[in-house]
């Protein structure tokens, strides 16, 4: 046998084992949590037990109620107040004496079964060691038939509006610790309107880990393995990683049949709308959202979130530089950004000093 047949047959065995060996332990570092959760409905006081909330306590609240169906699924029933300005409701499950490490994992698997929702809120109680009381979110995108959703823990957030309602700086707020999870919590469609009525079951909630140090062995050996074959064997070219994006200033963009390339020029003619959420993308190119997710971490080395705050920091700091404008909240406005005080502390993150202090 010809030594070029002999490498092309170890690397494929290589790669073989790699993916076998994936497959094997894809499942080993989970931990369904679903069942454990579920049990704090038998908690004595004074621990917490599980139950409904909504925007206020008045009579004209929107309705919650929960519902356990056997020990490990369960059911929440909820109805929208009409007569309130931005009506809500959710369910919340107290983690703090159920010593589950969310550090130790990567992403939570949900599956679900909805009516009519199509984007539920999804929370985790987090520990800030400040005065305030502190939660990140991430959004289950509803689709057709589409019943299991994973949400990277990486990518939630702090809504702009818990900032401004309690009057801190993103800065002032240390990086949340997924050690100490207090809770976790559902809420109803922020898409559904005032008076709608809805109930969505959970069915499985399992907390992912991507890899074990075993697994890391073995990648890193086959990985090792294969781009040292590969580079021997047809010659090794490298290109160093770059955040991909598309250019601000408004251009004649050629025809491709990438759709990551299709998925990138739509946020660079888009990214200036304020409401532009992960959902508009998956609506307008028929992917789902973990899908896109993907592509856009793939494409850009950055997530949904992410990418579209740089771009619409970049197209600020053009504006501040090019002296194009009368005040800087206008530049925020003009650029995405919904609130004067969410463009400050975004660009601030970003670049390191406020817009004025840029511009100046």
């Amino acid at each position: 046998m010809k030594k070029k047949t002999l490498i092309r047959v170890y690397l494929a065995a290589t790669t073989l084992l790699v993916i076998l060996f994936a497959v094997m332990h894809s499942r080993s570092n989970d931990l369904d949590i679903l069942p454990t959760i579920l049990e704090t409905k038998n908690h004595k006081k004074p621990l917490r037990t599980p139950d409904t909330f909504a925007e206020n306590f008045s009579e004209q609240a929107s309705k919650a109620e929960l519902t356990y169906v056997g020990d490990k699924v369960f059911s929440f029933k909820y109805s929208k107040s009409s007569s309130q300005a931005h009506p809500f409701a959710g369910v919340f499950f107290p983690l703090e004496n159920l010593a589950i490490d969310f550090s130790n994992y990567d992403a939570i698997e949900i599956g679900i079964k909805t009516q009519k929702a199509r984007r539920i809120p999804f929370n985790l109680s987090v520990q800030n060691k400040k005065d305030t009381h502190q939660y990140i979110r991430n959004f289950i995108e509803v689709t057709d038939n589409q019943q299991m959703y994973t949400l990277r823990l990486e990518e939630f957030f702090t809504p702009t509006s818990w900032y401004d309602r309690n009057n801190v700086a993103q800065v002032d707020i240390p990086t949340p610790d997924y050690s100490k999870i207090e809770a976790l919590s559902f809420e109803s469609c922020h898409l559904l309107e005032n008076d709608a009525e809805d109930e969505f079951e959970i069915f499985y909630l399992r907390l992912k880990q991507d890899k074990n140090w075993i697994y890391w062995i073995l990648i890193s050996f086959g990985g090792i393995s294969i781009v040292a074959l590969w580079g021997w064997f047809f010659g090794l070219n490298t290109k160093k990683n770059e955040v991909i994006h598309i250019p601000i200033k408004q251009i004649e963009y050629e025809t491709t049949d990438s759709p990551e390339d299709r998925i990138l020029i739509f946020l660079g003619q888009n990214y200036t709308n304020p409401n532009l959420i992960l959902n508009d993308l998956t609506q307008e190119f028929g992917i789902n959202s973990r899908e896109m997710s993907s592509l856009i971490k793939n494409k850009t080395e950055m997530s949904f979130p992410k990418y579209i705050n740089f771009l619409r920091i970049e197209e600020a700091k053009r504006i501040l530089q090019a002296k194009d404008y009368k005040t800087v909240s206008e530049v925020g406005y003009a650029v995405g950004f919904n609130s004067p005080s969410n463009f400050n502390r975004v660009f601030k993150t970003v670049v390191g000093v406020s817009p004025k202090q840029f511009a100046n």
